[in-house]
């Protein structure tokens, strides 16, 4: 009974200092009527006193930053708006000023040449060479989203005269033109010194080529090259069609320097077509087949015109290499082809030439090509549908070679290519001209992709070459057989 007594002050007492609850409280205190014999004293656990509020919440009072930590946030801040306004200086600094980018490239050539003793007769004594093929540096860019332009130079040109087994090196214009876009109708124009709207191969950047050199055919016999001139040049928005339509200078069918002067001179004019009867959308143009046409009418300053050949090796002698002094004009026409079925790729190009003669006399040149090549590592050609050329290839591996962790090594095997390409020219016609002459070339080549912008190129040329000697059509038949090797890199 007394310990019943004091629990039940101690609860009282509790209760009314307001530190607990009450007498009333229905769990702290049970009537007697609720309890049964043997339940002990029910008593509610304690409460803890509500929690001060939340820094920041309602009622709280906000203190006020340590004056150091304000003064570095003021700080931040001024810098952060000094950032801004600098950026904003340098976007209206660059949109004031064309934008402006370096490019470049460098073929080193190495040629090993071997003749009969017709060969040797016909052209001497070939030499062995080794040197740069090209070495070139140039800026390009745009200027407010609607011009482009480009400025390239080569330091290892040759020139013309490197038809007739010169040695010098020079420096030459390459592209160096302005070209603004999007225009009405017209599309795109272009002016300076450029490549003509003629020919496959020869619009295909030699970054890109299957083999080290073009075919026989192409410039300096068939196909015009670079030139002064002018062009606009478009596609259709499905991107099946191209066209392209020109006026140039005529130099004679070599790149020469930008400076054109003649007593008599005509412009010359140039253009082409391409179409894709087929393109395989879902593969990205791992399946296509193209087709072109071109035509150039060719003035002839001071009715001369040159007509020259080279075998497919940079440092080879001009198999056929003559000059008419009484020409009044030439028409060319080009047709071209081209399959690429993945892995598979087939190639070629059929060109004529009449060359209007003063007297009312005529000759009538042709060549032609055709290649086959092969992607070992699978690859496939890949085509720009905006211009119709081939493209810049891309291994699925780049070459590497690194040692793991575990000491294994590891290499990656970049591209490989295999391709033959049978050429044909025939520039004689009866020609009783000393240089004038046909050949036939076979080429057997081998090309690894390091990665897509650095490649190593093996071919293997042998030339079957029928020549006039001297001016009474004094024909030889000579063969001769060329091993060349190419490094290239380009930027």
């Amino acid at each position: 009974m007394l310990a019943v007594a004091l629990a039940a002050v101690a609860s009282s007492a509790w209760g009314q200092d307001g530190q607990g609850p009450g007498p009333e409280d229905p769990v702290a205190r049970r009537a007697p009527e609720d309890q049964t014999p043997g339940d002990p004293l029910q008593i509610a656990p304690l409460q803890p006193p509500p929690a001060p509020p939340a820094p920041g919440g309602p009622g709280a009072a906000v203190e006020p930053l340590p004056s150091d930590l304000a003064r570095r946030v003021d700080e931040l801040e001024k810098r952060l708006a000094r950032s801004a306004e600098l950026e904003a200086a340098a976007k209206k600094l660059a949109a004031s000023k064309p934008l402006v980018a370096a490019s470049g490239r460098i073929h080193f050539d190495i040629a090993s040449f071997s003749q009969d003793a017709t060969s040797t007769a016909q052209f001497g004594d070939v030499p062995n060479a080794v040197g740069f093929r090209r070495a070139r540096i140039a800026l390009l860019g745009e200027a407010f989203d609607v011009v482009d332009y480009i400025f390239e130079m080569d330091f290892a040109n040759r020139g013309v005269d490197s038809l007739i087994n010169s040695k010098d090196q020079s420096t030459a214009f390459k592209d160096v033109y302005v070209q603004v876009q999007e225009l009405p109708l017209l599309g795109n124009v272009r002016v300076g010194h450029f490549k003509e709207c003629f020919g496959l191969d020869q619009l295909i950047s030699d970054n890109y080529t299957t083999f080290m050199e073009r075919s026989i055919d192409d410039e300096g016999a068939f196909v015009p090259g670079r030139n002064n001139g002018l062009m606009a040049f478009n596609w259709t928005e499905n991107e099946r069609a191209t066209w392209a339509i020109g006026t140039f200078t005529n130099h004679t069918g070599f790149d020469q320097p930008a400076t054109f002067q003649f007593d008599r001179w005509g412009l010359d004019l140039t253009m082409r077509a391409t179409y894709l009867p087929w393109y395989d959308e879902p593969s990205g143009g791992r399946g296509l087949f193209h087709t072109g046409l071109a035509y150039a009418y060719r003035s002839a300053p001071d009715h001369i015109a040159t007509f020259a050949a080279r075998p497919e090796a940079a440092f080879g002698p001009g198999v056929v290499n003559f000059i008419l002094t009484d020409v009044d004009a030439s028409h060319v026409v080009g047709v071209e082809a081209a399959l690429v079925f993945g892995p598979l790729s087939v190639q070629s190009e059929f060109f004529g030439m009449t060359v209007n003669r003063l007297g009312g006399e005529s000759s009538n040149f042709y060549g032609t090509y055709a290649y086959v090549s092969y992607f070992l590592t699978g690859e496939s050609r890949p085509y720009n549908r905006k211009l119709g050329v081939f493209d810049r290839v891309r291994p699925f591996e780049n070459f590497f070679r690194v040692r793991t962790g575990d000491g294994a090594i590891e290499t990656g095997r970049g591209a490989w290519e295999v391709a033959y390409r049978f050429s044909y020219i025939d520039m004689l016609d009866d020609l009783a001209v000393k240089g004038a002459g046909r050949a036939a070339e076979h080429t057997i080549g081998l090309s690894w992709y390091l990665n897509p912008y650095t490649k190593v190129m093996w071919n293997y040329v042998h030339s079957q070459d029928t020549y006039n000697v001297t001016s009474s059509r004094t024909l030889k038949d000579g063969n001769l057989d060329i091993f060349e090797m190419r490094c290239a890199i380009d930027f």
